[in-house]
């Protein structure tokens, strides 16, 4: 049984940790992406979720502490009527190696398995594959990729890999 409890939080409670270590300096960060795969893209989604359609929008995971901070979160929403994505995935570095990121990815694919999607899938980083996997995620291997463009001007590099699940 996981000893963390991961519960259903706010896109309020979740922006600021991808603003400020997952994607710091990211121009414009938005609770989903028109994303499908690591090369397609579906732009209705977007339209679906500023219609506020079922889980397109996105919802939002995190763990606390016994104090009421929030030390882990991820995030997922709907590419289709299928495919969930999963998405955001950050844990704060003094908590990490405690199973806080497995516990998350676990959730977020019970959480699309129990509303009916048959796949959920998600982009990692190249040093979390051996968490995906361990909860159960297949993997491809990375490929650098330009992420995002900061504020700045400066182009952002990551190695990320194609990972997902069949529910």
């Amino acid at each position: 049984m996981n000893k963390w409890n991961v519960e259903e939080i706010t896109w309020g409670e979740i922006h600021p940790f991808w603003a400020l270590y997952l994607w710091p300096g990211r121009q414009m960060i938005k609770p989903w992406t028109p994303m499908i795969n690591t090369t397609e893209y579906d732009f209705s989604i977007t339209k679906k979720a500023e219609a506020n359609f079922g889980f397109y929008p996105g919802v939002f995971f995190g763990v606390r502490t016994v104090e009421g901070d929030i030390v882990g979160v991820n995030s997922g929403h709907a590419c289709s009527s299928t495919l969930f994505r999963s998405r955001g995935l950050y844990v704060r570095p003094e908590v990490t190696g405690r199973g806080i990121a497995q516990a998350l990815l676990i959730h977020t694919a019970d959480f699309a398995r129990k509303n009916g999607f048959k796949k959920i899938w998600s982009y990692p980083r190249a040093r979390t594959i051996r968490t995906y996997e361990a909860a159960g995620y297949t993997c491809d291997k990375p490929k650098e990729h330009e992420a995002y463009k900061k504020e700045d001007g400066t182009m952002v590099y990551r190695d990320n890999a194609y990972a997902e699940m069949i529910l």
